[in-house]
């Protein structure tokens, strides 16, 4: 699978989370996954909810409709973002 997959109503994305960063972003492609930074520590989900928020608003879609699929305790994730097309994701995220 590539970093990005298309499905009927949305893509999945596998992304690496990159926790207690400076900011928030996305930060290209590192080892076949989408580069996700956030600033919040890894306790309590907080890493992964705010990773989720930082992609969907990264590729124009609401929070809410990123859903995590796979790897709630580790770096390594599994995303499903609904109502969005692959093309229009690595336009937005300038990434070919």
């Amino acid at each position: 699978m590539s970093w990005i997959e298309q499905r009927n109503d949305g893509v999945v994305v596998l992304i690496s989370v990159r926790p207690r960063a400076s900011r928030s972003a996305v930060n290209g492609i590192s080892g076949g996954r989408l580069r996700v930074e956030v600033n919040s520590a890894p306790q309590d989900g907080e890493a992964t909810r705010q990773a989720l928020e930082t992609l969907a608003k990264a590729v124009g879609a609401k929070a809410s409709d990123a859903t995590l699929l796979q790897g709630a305790t580790n770096r390594h994730k599994v995303v499903f973002i609904a109502g969005v097309q692959v093309d229009e994701c690595k336009k937005r995220l300038g990434i070919d």
